[in-house]
């Protein structure tokens, strides 16, 4: 337990929408060396778009019922839309279903920000609270990875693909 104690104490803190003050190898390096072998490898296939590892087996139940249902109030999204009717949502909140892409992606980064608050509350000093630090990390990474240029760029691609020049 006092790796753990040592390795909360020495990670930044994590608040949502800011850049992350670490990278994921940093995390990744920093949790190998603190933690016995046992514990890092519960914690290395812990991924915010996975339930699941390599294996099969879910990581954090919690966690994995989050990410499900978020999948199936995603794909309630999509349907509703597609049959032009109201979507009916277990989890995510009322307010993704007018948003643009970008913001609706922002708004469920969020929503998982805040279900994980849940999942860790009363944990400290816990293997569940470096899994969460390890899912908040790759939120902001994420988060962090908009970028409007780049974007924009990547539609234009898309819309106006350049045109192969004939020999």
């Amino acid at each position: 337990m006092s790796n753990l104690v040592y390795l909360m104490c020495s990670l930044p803190s994590l608040k949502f929408g800011q850049v992350p003050p670490i990278t994921m190898d940093e995390f990744t390096e920093d949790a190998q060396s603190q933690l016995s072998a046992k514990h890092f490898k519960k914690l290395e296939p812990v991924d915010i778009y996975k339930s699941t590892d390599s294996e099969g087996k879910v990581s954090l139940k919690n966690i994995a019922v989050m990410l499900e249902e978020m999948k199936d109030d995603i794909s309630e999204l999509r349907s509703a839309k597609a049959q032009r009717r109201p979507p009916s949502l277990m989890r995510l909140p009322l307010s993704v279903v007018n948003a643009n892409p970008l913001e609706r992606e922002k708004l469920i980064m969020r929503w998982q920000w805040e279900e994980l608050d849940t999942i860790v509350a009363g944990k400290t000093f816990t293997l569940t609270e470096v899994m969460v630090y390890k899912l908040r990390l790759q939120i902001l990474d994420r988060l962090n990875s908009f970028d409007k240029e780049r974007g924009s760029q990547v539609l234009a691609s898309v819309v106006n693909p350049p045109k192969k020049e004939e020999e």
